[in-house]
């Protein structure tokens, strides 16, 4: 009698946690839900972050890239960036190089050391009449900013800005554009460049 007691609980005891489980994953589903606005940017910053640093394809061809992966913008200005890397070695490169590499492109995140080329185009026809200046600098230990190279404020009528600066080390750099006096911060788009992540 006793046996027959207990088969007949096992159903119910499984159907029991089954049911508890089942509330619990509703409940997580609506708690993430509701409290997405305060997690969910950041959690989709960092997911972005980690997927262009571990999944870095320089482009094929120029269109591979939507706009929006290489573009800077201020509340006045918006600049489309183009890096062109000249490893310094084939270990820097990720692998064996040929003439083509050379002409590889990317963004804001370049495989490792070397030389960079960016090319910066001015978006608004109206930013071409104005001066612009850029520099390039990388951050230090301490997080301050040591310049490598710059480019002094002159209008630019073509529409494109280019720089050229040597990257000796792996880490986090600056890209900076500064149009007509760079008296406010609308006045200026900063864009974060990776080396080797």
């Amino acid at each position: 009698m006793q046996d027959k007691e207990q088969q007949t609980m096992r159903p119910t005891v499984r159907l029991n946690l089954l049911l508890f489980a089942g509330i619990v994953l509703i409940a997580g589903v609506n708690i993430a839900m509701f409290t997405y606005s305060f997690w969910g940017p950041a959690f989709n910053q960092r997911l972005n972050d980690f997927w262009k640093a571990h999944v870095l394809q320089p482009a094929v061809k120029a269109g591979d890239r939507t706009i929006s992966e290489c573009l800077g913008v201020s509340d006045f200005y918006s600049v489309h960036l183009t890096t062109y890397f000249l490893p310094d070695s084939e270990e820097s490169a990720g692998g064996p190089t040929d003439d083509l590499s050379k002409y590889d492109e990317f963004c804001d995140r370049v495989p490792g050391t070397g030389k960079v080329i960016f090319s910066v185009t001015l978006m608004e026809k109206e930013a071409r009449s104005e001066s612009v200046a850029l520099s390039f600098y990388q951050y230090d230990a301490e997080g301050g900013l040591k310049q490598i190279n710059a480019l002094p404020s002159h209008t630019h009528s073509s529409g494109f800005v280019t720089l050229d600066a040597p990257v000796a080390h792996k880490g986090k750099y600056l890209l900076k554009l500064a149009f007509g006096e760079a008296k406010n911060a609308e006045d200026t788009i900063e864009m974060p460049i990776f080396v080797g992540r």
